[in-house]
């Protein structure tokens, strides 16, 4: 496994990507199976995987986007601080995506709680929020497995694939996840 680990789980670890992981971020992203889960309507090209090398997601150090990775990538999981108030809320969004190939592995799970445990017991954040299409019952699953609370329901939100989608709202606090 190329680069070193950032974070180590049960199950997977997470580590910042490089150069040699641009194809699989590029593949994975533009996979229709990946896009019909995701707010996604524009292909992935060097540049836009470029910008995830190095941990974070090339705007500052802030936001995390690492591999889920067994021996191989698996995966992507982001925790995104570019709020303007992420900082004096102690905020932050997860978001994650696996290869249609891993589904079903528990990858999801592994990677979003150990992101969480970092966010909550190494950054001293408050909330970690994070959202699904209300049709995705894996990725719902995935949020409430770690203790996310459902929060609301965002209608018809998101066009994804010509159909709007709702999009449901969840929050995760530091005394619950304690």
């Amino acid at each position: 496994m190329p680069g070193p680990v950032f974070l180590d789980g049960d199950g997977v670890t997470l580590r910042a990507a490089t150069e040699e992981d641009v194809p699989f971020l590029r593949e994975n992203h533009d996979d229709p199976r990946v896009r019909a889960t995701r707010s996604v309507h524009e292909p992935a090209d060097d540049e836009w995987a470029r910008r995830r090398l190095g941990g974070t997601m090339g705007r500052d150090g802030d936001s995390l986007a690492l591999l889920v990775c067994d021996d191989d990538p698996v995966g992507l999981v982001y925790l995104v601080r570019e709020d303007p108030n992420a900082h004096t809320q102690r905020l932050g969004e997860l978001a994650y995506w696996i290869a249609p190939d891993e589904w079903g592995n528990g990858y999801a799970t592994a990677a979003a709680d150990r992101l969480v445990a970092h966010a909550f017991d190494d950054l001293g954040l408050h909330r970690v929020t994070a959202s699904a299409f209300a049709d995705n019952v894996a990725s719902r699953r995935v949020l409430e497995s770690v203790g996310f609370q459902e929060e609301g329901v965002a209608r018809k939100e998101a066009f994804v694939d010509g159909d709007w989608q709702d999009v449901v709202r969840y929050g995760l606090l530091v005394e619950e996840w304690r």
